[in-house]
Formats: C-alpha cells, sequence, structure tokens
C-alpha cells in the first residue's frame, strides 16, 4: 500500500468519527467515478479546488479486468496508486467497485476471481482489518459523518459480488441503447440475502440525511446497459425499502454511465427520491441521445464529478454535477424536513 493513500486512510477515520468538534456550516461530500490509471486525470485539480471532506469513488477506480490472470488488476492498482500520489491529494476516501475494479465487464457472481479481488480492492483502499469487510463477502459499509448541527448516513452498495446473471437481449435486437432487457425471475437478486438483512437493519437508524451509493443506476430507465432495472423485481424491493424507512431524506449517488445525470422519482405521497449519475472521471462517453423518463434535464457526456453540499441549519443538500473547466452542468437542491413516509410503498 503506498504512503499517500494510507495516510488519507487514517485521516478518513478521524474525519468520519470527529468532524463535529470543527465543523458547522455546509458539509461538502464529492463523489465521481470511471477513473482509468492509463489516461490523464485534470480533474482532480478541480475537486481539490472545491475542498471536499471526504471523496466517494462509486467504482471502475481502475480498469483492471482480468481475463483469468489477477496480476492485471494488481498493476492497474500499482499505476493508480502512482497517479494519485501525484495529484497531491489531501481528502480521504470512500469507495466501492463495479465491474472493471472488480475484475470483469458486467461481472457478477459467477466471476470466479471475485475473492481474489476483494483482497486487492481491500489492500488499495487500506481498509481497516477490524473493518467487516475484510472478514466478510462482497464490500459494501456504512459511515455515518456527525457535526455540531447533523449526522449524514453514508450507505454504500456491492451490486457486483451477489448479483446474478443477467438477460441478455436476444443478438438480433441489440442496439446502441443496450444489451439487457428486464428480468422477472424472482430467485435473481442484485445485492445477495446477507446484504439486503444488512441495508434494511441501517435503514432503521435515525439520521438527518442518507446517502445512498450505488454502482450502477437506480432510478433510470430507457436503456439497456447495466441498472437496477435489469432486475426489476430488486429494484421495487428496494424502493419499498426505503417508502419504509426514509423520510424525503434520501440522496443516491450512482456511476458507471460515462455520461452524467439527475433523475427523480416521486413517491404516491408526493416525496421526491433524487438520484445524480457522475460518470466518467477522464473517459467521457458520447452518445447522450436516450429515453429518460425520470431524468431531469439532458445527460452530461463530458468528464465530471459531483458534490453533494449540506447545510443542516437550513436542512437542505444542493446536488452538483461539475464539467472538467465547465463548473456545474446540473444541479437540484433537496430539502430535508419533510414528514416521515408512511411505509406504503412507493410508485412511479
Amino acid at each position: 500500500m503506498n504512503s499517500i493513500l494510507k495516510h488519507l486512510s487514517a485521516i478518513s477515520l478521524t474525519l468520519l468519527f470527529s468532524l463535529g468538534q470543527g465543523f458547522s456550516a455546509e458539509l461538502v461530500i464529492g463523489f465521481g467515478s470511471c477513473l482509468d490509471q492509463d489516461q490523464p486525470q485534470p480533474i482532480w485539480k478541480e475537486i481539490k479546488a472545491q475542498n471536499p471532506e471526504v471523496f466517494i469513488m462509486l467504482g471502475d477506480n481502475v480498469y483492471g479486468d482480468t481475463n483469468g490472470n489477477i496480476n492485471n488488476l494488481e498493476r492497474a492498482y500499482q499505476k493508480q496508486a502512482k497517479a494519485f500520489k501525484k495529484a497531491g491529494l489531501d481528502f480521504p476516501f470512500l469507495a466501492i467497485w463495479d465491474d472493471h475494479d472488480y475484475g470483469k465487464n458486467d461481472g457478477g457472481v459467477e466471476y470466479r476471481l471475485k475473492d481474489e479481488s476483494q483482497k486487492l480492492f481491500l489492500k488499495f483502499w487500506d481498509i481497516p482489518e477490524a473493518d467487516r469487510r475484510q472478514h466478510n463477502h462482497g464490500i459494501y459499509f456504512e459511515k455515518i459523518i456527525y457535526s455540531k448541527e447533523g449526522a449524514v448516513q453514508i450507505l454504500m452498495l456491492d451490486t457486483r459480488y451477489f448479483r446474478s446473471p443477467l438477460k441478455r437481449i436476444p443478438i438480433h435486437k441489440i442496439s446502441s441503447l443496450g444489451r439487457y432487457e428486464p428480468d422477472y425471475n424472482p430467485a435473481k437478486t442484485m445485492l445477495g440475502q446477507v446484504q439486503w438483512k444488512w441495508l434494511t437493519r441501517a435503514l432503521k437508524k435515525e439520521v438527518d440525511l442518507r446517502v445512498l451509493g450505488t454502482s450502477i443506476q437506480f432510478l433510470a430507465e430507457g436503456h439497456g446497459w447495466e441498472r437496477w432495472g435489469n432486475l426489476p423485481l430488486e429494484r421495487q424491493r428496494l424502493l419499498n425499502l426505503l417508502a419504509e424507512n426514509s423520510k424525503s431524506n434520501l440522496i443516491v449517488i450512482s456511476g458507471d454511465r460515462h455520461l452524467g445525470g439527475l433523475y427523480s422519482l416521486r413517491t404516491k405521497e408526493g416525496i421526491e427520491i433524487l438520484e445524480i449519475t457522475s460518470s466518467s472521471m477522464n473517459k467521457p462517453g458520447r452518445n447522450t441521445n436516450e429515453p429518460g423518463p425520470l431524468r431531469i434535464g439532458e445527460m452530461y457526456a463530458g468528464e465530471n464529478f459531483g458534490l453533494i453540499r449540506i447545510n443542516f441549519q437550513r436542512k437542505r443538500a444542493k446536488i452538483e454535477l461539475h464539467g472538467l473547466d465547465e463548473g456545474v452542468v446540473l444541479s437540484k437542491t433537496l430539502h430535508f424536513d419533510k414528514p416521515v413516509l408512511n411505509g406504503e410503498g412507493i410508485y412511479n
């Protein structure tokens, strides 16, 4: 493990449990995804200028598809460590993986090197030995940031280790909008039984604001790439769980798409669930012409990162997508002082 990440990890543990000693105005959480170790990383300069208290990596934090050789992933991490050191990063990280740092494109439970990949993930991000991720399967976790004014719960999901195989579109129907179609098989899972139980317990906690991180998009519809909608029963299960346990105080953050966007789903009670997708940090996409029935505005194809600016006194969180050299390109404000949901479920 390189010295810069060891230092940042130590800062992270201190920060997440003692912010209340010095923070009272605005808490800034940064996030992003899809960072190729073989490409320049100019975006770090702009991220540093925003002074985030913590930065969340949402997956594809390296591109190290193993193709049966775990050394490919190890080499990718080694190169990324040098890039982080060169960038002079001075904030702590929280991280989950997506397919390319999991080790297999679009990979799930079937990936035979997943345990070896998890060991490399834990080593690179310098996860403490006492952390549950060192002893359990999968890299999902919870952190709570406490301040003088309030608390933010950060729940990060693992959508790879346990995920059932996806249903492919027949080859003659494949298009630029993706290769997968919804699979209503009730035996299939996104999170696996143990992770679902953990998430259910975690959502019972009383906090001012929740940030739910998922490497793949949760609310987005209109495309056939990886998303929660590929397993619609699992998506509905999570929607119902959130409705039963959250107030109007939830922000979903996601990555993967090499495109940025804002999404909104309104419950039958009139409460809004927001999702912001930030992708990619240095591998921009091209095609923004896709249906988006739950999308707010257009997609953004340039290099980007996200910010959540939390003001506990005013009970609001501003969600921002920043484009490289362009500043804020998408934004939305969440007011998290609304009444508790009644637990009857959630609907489009």
